[in-house]
């Protein structure tokens, strides 16, 4: 049987042993059924999320480093960037629509801790309703008001 993980993590940085190490059926390193590990990465798969491995970065936004590294920019108007795991989750992240970023909380024994130590990212929940516009019914008339 293969590894059968999401989101889990061994003890300490690339260390292979601890909680979430070589383990099946864990979710955020806590034991689940084969049916609720099975139910989860379904609905991993129909989110389809996409990992980019690599970033066009325009000449004008490279720092002076990438600039001497890749004297190439002059004549292409840039450079493509090999993006580490947590950089492609940071890609990612900033093209989710908000519902997808809440979708990972949503999953079994989500632990914020372990998805940041993962991910890279920290997901903070705060939603803001400034400039969006609600309805209310009242003895069965509509009000329409923008929130400011």
């Amino acid at each position: 049987m293969s590894e059968k993980t999401i989101f889990c993590l061994g003890e300490g940085k690339f260390e292979s042993k601890g909680a979430g190490y070589q383990k099946n059926l864990q979710i955020f390193n806590q034991s689940v059924t084969k049916e609720v590990y099975n139910k989860t990465k379904s609905a991993l798969d129909v989110k389809n999320f996409k990992l980019p491995i690599a970033k066009w970065i325009k000449k004008e936004d490279m720092t002076d480093d990438e600039k001497e590294n890749w004297k190439s920019y002059k004549e292409i108007g840039g450079y493509l960037k090999t993006l580490n795991y947590q950089d492609a989750w940071k890609e990612m992240w900033g093209t989710l629509k908000q519902e997808d970023k809440i979708f990972f909380t949503t999953l079994p024994n989500y632990n914020p801790e372990i998805f940041e130590k993962i991910t890279g990212i920290k997901i903070d929940l705060t939603l803001s309703l400034k400039g969006k516009e609600v309805e209310i019914k009242l003895d069965g008339v509509s009000y329409k008001a923008i929130i400011q």
